[in-house]
């Protein structure tokens, strides 16, 4: 069993991935749902859901990894998603 990771591990991440979950349900004006895969340097997969909520320009829901978030907010940025400056 793969261990999972915790909030002061840091994990160099390659093959990094991004994608919507369109279908979600939610409001796409409001909330944008994203799922993502990298791997780690021990060739690991690791896969997730990022929750972002459009009004408070922030991802809501467990804490991850900075270099993560900062990734996932270029491609949602470059996707056309955010409609402006992010922070």
């Amino acid at each position: 069993m793969i261990p999972p990771l915790r909030s002061n591990d840091t994990v160099t991440m390659t093959k990094l991935d991004f994608g919507f979950f369109d279908d979600s349900g939610q409001p796409r004006e409001s909330r944008i749902l994203m799922f993502y895969s990298f791997e780690t340097e021990q060739h690991l997969s690791r896969s997730g859901i990022l929750h972002y909520h459009v009004a408070e320009r922030r991802f809501v829901g467990p804490r991850h990894d900075p270099e993560l978030t900062d990734a996932a907010l270029a491609f949602l940025a470059k996707s056309g998603r955010l409609g402006g400056p992010t922070t």
